[in-house]
């Protein structure tokens, strides 16, 4: 019998091709004349089950990359592990795969790339991103990229995230995303909006009061406080 989280993974890929998908809207609207200027990349939200028995619904774990605070761009930021799609890629699954190897080196041939969601924008770095939706039954110990790029490789427990304690809405800058709480800070921004968009539309979304808001600082935006660990 299949894992219950694949089997939503499953049924919501299934409303994607049938058209009954709700997109992300808000600032990641797509939109076709504004894609066209942008650079295409892939990410993938990467599912397996949980490695605690026993865990709470839905039961699965999702890798998320922490990117090193001594980067120039987005440093210290969690995302999930993708990138931009490059030339010699198989497609935007192909870029999905390659670039979560290289940020957490999880072998393509360990990860079940099941579907895409509809192509999302990052306005504020000028991406246009297809999302993937991945399964692995079983994941050996994850490394982080060795050009530095990547600080830590999370596997988090998806009904940790989902905790309503562990949620917010982040502001910042006079920007409002949505916000979920993990040990070394927040999943927030685009990241933030499309988990919280993606948990919804799958239906593992716990009620939350979107009127809790974390105020960040850049210092915190930008991972100043992960620049004393090792």
């Amino acid at each position: 019998m299949p894992h219950p989280a694949l089997t939503d993974l499953h049924a919501l890929l299934e409303r994607v091709r049938a058209g009954r998908f709700e997109p992300l809207g808000g600032p990641h609207a797509d939109d076709a004349h504004l894609a066209a200027t942008f650079r295409r990349a892939a990410v993938l939200a990467l599912f397996t089950p949980a490695s605690r028995s026993g865990a709470a619904a839905p039961g699965v774990d999702l890798f998320l990359v922490q990117r090193s605070p001594a980067l120039r761009h987005h440093p210290g930021q969690i995302a999930l592990p993708g990138g931009r799609i490059e030339p010699g890629d198989d497609g935007p699954a192909g870029a999905a795969l390659r670039e979560t190897q290289e940020e957490t080196g999880i072998a393509p041939d360990a990860v079940a790339v099941l579907g895409r969601l509809p192509q999302v924008l990052v306005p504020v770095s000028g991406f246009a991103v297809v999302p993937h939706l991945g399964w692995a039954e079983a994941v050996a110990p994850t490394t982080p990229s060795a050009d530095g790029e990547v600080l830590h490789t999370l596997r988090v427990p998806v009904a940790e995230l989902l905790r309503p304690a562990a949620r917010a809405t982040v502001l910042l800058a006079g920007h409002r995303s949505a916000g979920f709480r993990v040990p070394s800070g927040w999943v927030w921004g685009f990241t933030g909006n499309l988990l919280d968009h993606l948990f919804t539309q799958i239906g593992w979304t716990l009620p939350w009061d979107r009127s809790v808001e974390h105020a960040m600082s850049w210092d915190e935006a930008r991972g100043a406080q992960l620049l004393g660990d090792d």
